[in-house]
């Protein structure tokens, strides 16, 4: 009974230790460079719902997020949908024994959740929707100030600048290179007036 039952054990063992197994499985590393190079938006907002739907063997999720700040390509939007999918692990056994295992590295849910602050780097899919570049390694949660990705890294937060600051910024180096500029002009009336 054992002899007979072994292909259906050792099937349930690997799907068993298939989460344990990808967990280590290797990806290529994209460096915060790369990411913000090559994502079309990046966006820190809230997620406001998810949805999802079952076609075939894959599930597709669909996650509503209200744009807090645009760090990249800034739009009038005040929200945007970001869909990806995850697949169904299925293993089918054909009537000779022989068993099929599908899964594909797409299995690992980038596990969004509403309420949820998140910090993510953007391509565009279709006019309504976005996929996360990078897969996991472009979507972080931001938890107590700090953002952070599903395999532990983390990433510097961009502080928005104040207009104010801005304007203050750039009048006080345009009167600075115009002092420069003028040095002589000023060096003559200040001289003057202490002469004068």
């Amino acid at each position: 009974m054992l002899i007979r039952n072994t292909p259906l054990v050792a099937i349930l063992i690997l799907t068993l230790l298939t989460p344990v197994i990808c967990s280590g499985a290797s990806y290529a590393h994209i460096d915060d460079a790369e990411l913000w190079r090559e994502a079309d938006t990046i966006v820190i907002g809230t997620v406001t719902s998810i949805t999802s739907e079952e076609s075939g063997n894959r599930v597709y999720h669909y996650v509503e997020v209200e744009v807090e700040r645009y760090l990249k390509n800034p739009s009038e939007a005040s929200s945007l949908v970001i869909m990806y999918y995850t697949r169904i692990n299925r293993v089918i056994v054909t009537p000779d024994g022989t068993a099929t295992f599908y899964e594909d590295i797409s299995d690992i849910d980038l596990e969004f959740k509403v309420g949820e602050n998140v910090y993510v780097f953007l391509r565009w899919v279709t006019p309504e929707y976005y996929e996360v570049f990078g897969w996991f390694q472009g979507k972080y949660s931001i938890i107590d100030g700090v953002a952070i990705n599903p395999i532990g890294r983390t990433i510097r937060i961009p502080t928005p600048v104040s207009l104010t600051v801005m304007i203050g910024s750039g009048l006080g180096v345009v009167v600075l290179f115009a002092m420069w500029y003028k040095r002589n002009w000023l060096f003559e009336r200040i001289v003057g007036v202490n002469n004068g």
